[in-house]
């Protein structure tokens, strides 16, 4: 039987949560417009280059900065919060004791922010504070589009996802779900830190490149407000695959594509784990089997298509595997001809 990589319950520092994302954007404006208009993301500050939003539920300065860029578009970063500023200062410690480069570094709206990458190449940025404001959940008057809550998860492609995953586990983060290819390699691998089932997701495939990032919405309609206004604004291509629920029954789904290309989930509040006894799921992915509990199989650009990681190396899993897209399911449902 397929054996997953480890927790390590006694982690050298506390990280808390997925927090918050740095991208670039060709197109500032446009870019804005997506967020705040269709997923209802609020507007912290901005200047003629960078625009920093967060979520109606989030006290949080920031969950997602944009960079004007004139080149290609990339995720600059991936951050995590830790519960405070000491356990930066253990952080750094661990990294420099097991031979990790990490460096302090300045960043606007942030406290003491530490960048490192992980064992993938994928560049993180840990933090313990930012400035805050007042929730506008309440504030239904002033919603717009999804009246997304908060930032929740990450998916990363990665060419081992048992190697990429114990960089995570090593530091506490736990399982919720993992998938396996045969009796024994494990192919996509769900971990958190919070009270639900994903904070950093790692799929096989040539990586690292950043697959997608998902927002919480709080009820369906809200996904479905979205959609309508996204097309009136003509961001209605912009949808890609859903809505659907998720094959592991973890929440309903949609994924959409900011105008660089970026993906973006909105999903409603998923299962709560926390118990020490809630093991983790093993799911077998079979041949021309569709993963989700209903709704039709991702397009192949959803397996294909990313958002390079900045200064990331790709390389590519010795198998990379053929997935079940929306193409080949539409295909072997057509008609055979008659011989």
């Amino acid at each position: 039987m397929s054996q997953h990589p480890k927790t390590n319950y006694e982690p050298p520092f506390n990280i808390t949560r997925a927090s918050h994302l740095v991208f670039t954007a060709r197109d500032l404006a446009l870019s804005k417009k997506f967020y705040t208009e269709v997923l209802g993301l609020v507007v912290s500050d901005e200047t003629e280059d960078t625009v920093w939003m967060h979520g109606v539920e989030e006290r949080c300065h920031h969950s997602l900065t944009l960079k004007k860029t004139r080149g290609e578009p990339v995720c600059e970063r991936v951050g995590f919060r830790v519960f405070s500023d000491k356990d930066l200062t253990r952080a750094k410690a661990h990294f420099d004791r097991v031979g990790v480069e990490s460096r302090f570094v300045e960043v606007p709206y942030q406290g003491r922010t530490l960048h490192v990458s992980d064992t993938a190449g994928t560049p993180l940025e840990l933090v313990a504070t930012q400035q805050t404001h007042n929730r506008t959940q309440t504030l239904t008057h002033t919603h717009k589009g999804a009246a997304a809550l908060r930032m929740d998860h990450y998916q990363v492609l990665v060419p081992d996802v048992s190697v990429a995953a114990q960089f995570y586990l090593d530091l506490g983060f736990r399982i919720s779900d993992y998938a396996v290819v045969g009796d024994d390699k494990v192919v996509a691998i769900f971990m958190y830190r919070k009270d639900n089932p994903h904070d950093m997701v790692f799929l096989q495939r040539s990586g690292p490149r950043f697959h997608h990032f998902g927002y919480m919405v709080q009820e369906m309609h809200h996904v479905v407000r979205a959609l309508d206004i996204a097309g009136n604004l003509g961001f209605g291509a912009n949808m890609e695959h859903g809505p659907g629920r998720h094959g592991g029954g973890h929440s309903y789904y949609i994924y959409m594509r900011d105008p660089d290309g970026h993906r973006v989930e909105l999903l409603l509040p998923a299962t709560q784990i926390i118990d020490i006894d809630d093991e983790p799921m093993r799911y077998q992915v079979k041949p021309g089997i569709n993963t989700n509990l209903w709704g039709l199989p991702p397009p192949r650009s959803w397996f294909e298509e990313t958002t390079p990681l900045a200064g990331a190396k790709i390389t590519s899993p010795a198998v990379q595997g053929e997935p079940f897209s929306l193409e080949k399911y539409l295909f072997a449902r057509q008609p055979q001809a008659a011989e």
